[in-house]
């Protein structure tokens, strides 16, 4: 029974090691590439995609640390005419804030 319990703890302490190991290498990726996943920019899309006005898409998304209120127009402006698509232009909203941002950051996977 110890033999079994010794295993147990030996293969919980890796399990804890190599989690911690991939804690430690995503904050060191994303703290050099310079962007970061911001939660506020996937509610914006869901907004858009729900017909929400724009100013208020515009508000939530200067509230993003990345973008301005002359970033948030013109990404309102690249997907307005999308709206019309399968998922309402959720994937155009994304494609252009990746795109504004020079980096596929955002998913665009609908998560509505």
């Amino acid at each position: 029974m110890e033999s079994f319990l010794a295993n147990v703890g030996l293969i919980s302490i890796v399990i804890v090691i190599i989690f911690g190991y991939k804690k430690i290498r995503d904050y060191y990726y994303f703290n050099h590439s310079g962007f970061y996943e911001n939660e506020k920019v996937y509610k914006a899309a869901e907004e858009f995609v729900y017909g929400a006005s724009s100013s208020d898409v515009k508000a939530i998304l200067k509230g993003c640390f990345d973008l301005s209120e002359e970033d948030a127009e013109e990404i309102l402006s690249r997907s307005a005419s999308h709206k019309n698509d399968k998922d309402r232009g959720y994937s155009a909203f994304i494609k252009s804030v990746n795109k504004l941002l020079g980096e596929e950051v955002y998913s665009e996977k609908c998560r509505c």
